[in-house]
């Protein structure tokens, strides 16, 4: 009998090491240089049309409303930092090599956001800064690429670092923009150039009678925004605007608003940081849904599905699990 337990025991613990390699193999980070996909969700890990749970990352998206108009923000954590992507919208292109998928692209192309998603095996994405419109996204790095530095102190920049933290420069010129990658450039990973700092330490930071010409800040339209929460903790937010029936669109300093109601209802700190990216019908926050037509999961636009602007580039949240 001690001979059969001392080989049961034998057997498991090969059995666990099987398991633990693999799993060790799932877990391999993704390439924080390059534009390569992640892997492709699991159809099984959808837990419904608004929730996606895998060993490396779970997305819970909620629904509300708030100054007469419908909003959409997601909970989401990760893993790893390299799970937090940027993909341009040649990386819908059919037949396009990963090794010619990049931001230096000079034209104007665009895509539809579920078709770079798509492209990106994301699980949850939503739309950019707009990078190719020179004039306010003035400063670009992707996947630790620089590309782009015309800041001239008008707009705010958001840094995300190889930990997945973020970090806002406000007002940035030129010379700022040089110090500071001088300074922290091994750590950089993607800069974004829109804004405003929409929240900080769990408040609103815009106060009602905030102005901004560059982002209509008084304007009742759509908005888009990428916070985080905590380590490795984000929510990405929309709302609706005018276009859709029953909704006003929000004000950026009601936006704001509700970047600081939704943070601390996902974590009791709120938003560290919330950051206002390209709005209008820009805003896109794309999932995949079930299609009650076809039985298939696709990618849909959660947020005003009924308007759809083609993109010059999205980001999104992959999934680790091969």
């Amino acid at each position: 009998m001690a001979v059969l337990r001392r080989l049961a025991v034998l057997i498991l613990a090969l059995l666990l090491g099987i398991f633990v390699s693999a799993a060790a193999e799932d877990f391999i980070p993704l390439p924080m240089d390059s534009y390569e996909p992640g892997p492709a969700p699991k159809d099984s890990a959808y837990l419904s049309d608004t929730e996606y749970q895998d060993e490396s990352i779970h997305v819970k998206i909620y629904q509300d409303r708030y100054a007469d108009t419908d909003y959409i923000y997601a909970h989401i954590k990760i893993s790893h930092p390299s799970q937090l992507r940027t993909a341009p919208a040649t990386l819908a292109e059919k037949g396009i090599s990963l090794s010619k998928v990049n931001f230096r692209y000079t034209a104007e192309l665009t895509a539809r956001g579920r078709y770079i998603a798509n492209a990106a095996n994301a699980v949850i994405s939503i739309n950019g800064d707009y990078f190719t419109k020179t004039d306010k996204c003035q400063v670009v790095m992707r996947q630790s690429q620089q590309v782009r530095n015309a800041a001239d102190g008008t707009m705010d920049l958001l840094v995300i670092d190889k930990n997945g933290d973020l970090t806002a420069l406000p007002k940035c010129t030129r010379a700022q923009y040089n110090d500071y990658l001088d300074a922290h450039e091994s750590e950089m990973y993607n800069v974004f150039c829109f804004g405003p700092v929409l929240a900080e330490n769990g408040a609103s930071v815009i106060p009602e009678n905030y102005q901004n010409g560059s982002v209509g800040a008084q304007n009742s339209t759509q908005r888009s925004a990428i916070a985080q929460l905590g380590p490795l903790e984000y929510m990405i937010i929309t709302c609706n605007g005018p276009q859709t029936s029953g909704n006003k669109g929000m004000t950026i300093p009601e936006f704001a608003a509700v970047c600081e109601l939704s943070g601390k209802k996902l974590n009791e700190n709120g938003c560290l940081l919330a950051f206002n990216l390209d709005g209008g019908n820009s805003a896109t926050l794309n999932f995949r849904t079930m299609n009650a037509k076809t039985g298939q999961l696709g990618y849909a636009k959660v947020n005003c599905p009924e308007i759809e602007r083609f993109l010059s580039d999205i980001i999104y949240f992959a999934t680790l699990v091969r």
